[in-house]
């Protein structure tokens, strides 16, 4: 029997990463648990963005920041940390950018 279940979750994982594209099944799963189970205030997600190679960061932290008041720091030349309070969906808007390759993660219930 467990092994069906697996199998059934594995497609599940699959289907997540072919709807999101670009956002970790893992952390997809993270986010809609916390927002379904505590429903008053956003999760708190710990992300790493991965740009394109040429990207400008310095540019791409300033938009995120105004757009979303984000904590922010740069990990590499190609990655940056994103902290802050957020849902799926606003994971899924940063996603929708063209200089986005992925988006990785955890959420939590934290909100500090």
């Amino acid at each position: 029997m467990s092994q069906l279940i697996e199998a059934e979750y594995d497609e599940f994982l699959k289907d997540v990463q072919y709807k999101l594209q670009k956002i970790s099944p893992e952390l997809a799963m993270q986010a809609m648990y916390y927002e379904r189970k505590f429903t008053d205030v956003e999760p708190h997600g710990e992300i790493v963005v991965e740009y394109k190679e040429g990207i400008d960061l310095d540019k791409k932290r300033f938009t995120l920041g105004q757009k979303y008041g984000f904590e922010m720091a740069l990990k590499d030349r190609h990655d940056m940390m994103v902290v802050g309070l957020m849902t799926l969906s606003t994971i899924y808007e940063i996603s929708k950018d063209p200089d986005v390759k992925w988006i990785s993660g955890t959420v939590s219930c934290a909100s500090y």
